[in-house]
């Protein structure tokens, strides 16, 4: 990334060309489109895909508002009624919000001491399409006119594949060790092997840990408040940020 003197990235709006790639779904799909749009309207981000994806929302949100201004129409269920409710968001008033996780805090446990790192898009994106695979095999298998014993053991198949990817993104978020020795363990294959033999305490301190990093950020939903007359009742509408639906 190239970071001009005042600190500030410069953002411009989408070409004709962005706007037809955040409509083709392989490619949304992959990951590239987001890649493309990035790199076309915020130059000076050179390679989105080892972006820390904590800042994905930050650039789409300034993206967005580049190309079509601060407001942003989006629709919310009310999960008392089901009605179905219209909203403007004031993305000014959300990027005000946006707030970076503190990764420079280790975590002590036990004897070891933990230190953390930002998943990279690139991580996020195949970790993503990986668990897309793995759902969309489940189901297939479901439906396979296939013996209930063939069924039974591809399950188990597909979650193993399943466990691991969660054991997985947990160690891609972990960038080293330390031990009570002071050696310290940086190698990711070692991490990863680590975490796949962990004692329960062990993981869930670092599981618990990570997911308050991940709700550190506070624009995932807004406080509404149901529009029909018979209802009124407030509640919170998650506010999702993806090419998919973010820029129709």
């Amino acid at each position: 990334m190239s970071i001009p003197p005042t600190g500030e990235l410069p953002v411009y709006s989408m070409t004709a060309r962005d706007e037809l790639a955040i409509k083709t779904p392989d490619a949304l799909l992959n990951g590239q489109s987001t890649v493309d749009v990035i790199h076309s309207c915020i130059p000076d981000i050179k390679n989105a895909w080892d972006m820390p994806v904590v800042d994905l929302d930050a650039v789409l949100i300034s993206i967005r508002q580049a190309t079509y201004g601060n407001k942003m129409d989006y629709v919310s269920v009310c999960p008392h009624c089901q009605y179905k409710n219209e909203h403007t968001a004031d993305l000014g008033m959300i990027m005000s919000l946006v707030s970076c996780p503190d990764f420079d805090t280790t975590l002590r446990v036990g004897a070891l001491e933990f230190y953390f790192k930002p998943e990279t898009f690139r991580t996020y994106n195949a970790n993503s399409m990986r668990n897309f695979e793995e759902q969309r095999l489940i189901q297939s298998i479901a439906n396979d006119s296939i013996s209930d014993e063939e069924k039974e053991n591809q399950f188990t198949v597909m979650f193993k594949k399943l466990l691991d990817m969660t054991v997985n993104k947990i160690a891609d978020n972990v960038a080293a060790i330390k031990t009570s020795d002071g050696d310290t363990i940086v190698d990711p294959g070692h991490i990863v092997d680590f975490f796949h033999n962990c004692d329960k305490t062990m993981w869930n301190s670092i599981k618990d840990h990570l997911e308050k990093l991940g709700s550190a950020n506070p624009i995932k939903e807004l406080d509404v408040a149901c529009d029909n007359d018979n209802c009124k009742k407030e509640y919170k509408a998650p506010l999702v940020f993806e090419l998919s639906n973010f820029f129709g």
